[in-house]
């Protein structure tokens, strides 16, 4: 999970930028899937929640060069306005349930 701040009316450009994403981390070794989701009471807090189906495959593809192009698009002004609140790996837990 990566809980991102930008200013609230720089949110819909920074949504817009995960829905245009270039989708190439789909085609990643355990890759399951990803979410992003935008605070109803603060417009530029979001929360991006990606899951995989085991820790070595997410960081072999944070190293990739799929990784590098991906973050590569994202215009630089909106990147230099983009704040990582935090980044928190929930590597302690096990999906035991769907």
């Amino acid at each position: 999970m990566s809980r991102l701040r930008v200013a609230p009316d720089r949110a819909p450009r920074l949504v817009a930028a995960f829905r245009d994403r270039a989708h190439l981390v789909d085609r990643a070794e355990g890759f399951l899937g990803l979410e992003v989701w935008q605070n109803d009471r603060d417009a530029g807090e979001l929360i991006m929640v990606s899951h995989w189906t085991d820790r070595d495959s997410f960081k072999t593809y944070m190293k990739s060069d799929a990784h590098r192009v991906s973050h590569g698009r994202i215009d630089l002004d909106l990147k230099s306005e983009i704040k990582l609140e935090a980044l928190e790996h929930l590597h302690t837990f096990t999906v035991v349930a769907r």
